[in-house]
């Protein structure tokens, strides 16, 4: 399934993107952004830092063609962090956080796009200026430049990295609901 044409440039995929899951202009001028846990939306605040992280994360969408939705954010999380955010805490926390879910419902899908994550060249958060230049490429060209869908096999090493992955995500998760008990006591 191609969604964005490789011709496309990506400031128009950005568009066609931002229209069809109805974020108005990726929300990058949001003074809050929501996250989702089960039915509740948690308001927080939209920093400088998840702006240049969600503006890459965006990019990778179009390249990989993961959806936004709770599927898709959990096999990019995948993705993203087998081919590394670099200098991006703020995609190592968030992309975390959906790994920790994905997990749980759907295991075998970002597994998956780990080890696509692990072959890939590069991603976008590695020595890549967000500008005009960037959005400017076609979707091809940045495909081309990361090689996302490489076909050499994975390695032992791969599998033993999801693994870690795995079980920092549960312990983070643990921590993460620990801390919410104890907070939730209080009140």
């Amino acid at each position: 399934m191609n969604t964005y044409s490789n011709d496309l440039k990506i400031k128009d995929a950005l568009q066609l993107y931002f229209s069809k899951y109805h974020f108005a202009n990726g929300g990058y001028n949001l003074k809050w952004f929501k996250i989702k846990i089960g039915f509740i939306y948690i308001p927080l605040p939209n920093t400088k830092d998840r702006i240049a992280a969600v503006k890459i994360h965006d990019i990778h969408h179009l390249i990989t063609e993961y959806e936004a939705n709770l599927q898709g954010e959990a096999e990019i999380a995948g993705w993203e962090i087998a081919s590394g955010c670099g200098k991006y805490y703020v995609a190592w926390i968030l992309n975390f956080a959906s790994f920790f879910y994905g997990m749980f419902f759907f295991p075998m899908l970002m597994f998956h796009a780990f080890m696509r994550g692990r072959k890939c060249k590069t991603n976008f958060y590695h020595n890549i200026v967000y500008d005009e230049i960037l959005l400017n490429k076609t979707v091809g060209e940045l495909k081309q430049m990361a090689e996302p869908n490489a076909v050499e096999k994975n390695s032992v090493k791969d599998h033993l990295l999801f693994a870690g992955c795995c079980l920092f995500s549960l312990l983070m998760g643990f921590i993460f609901f620990f801390i919410l008990y104890k907070v939730y006591e209080l009140f």
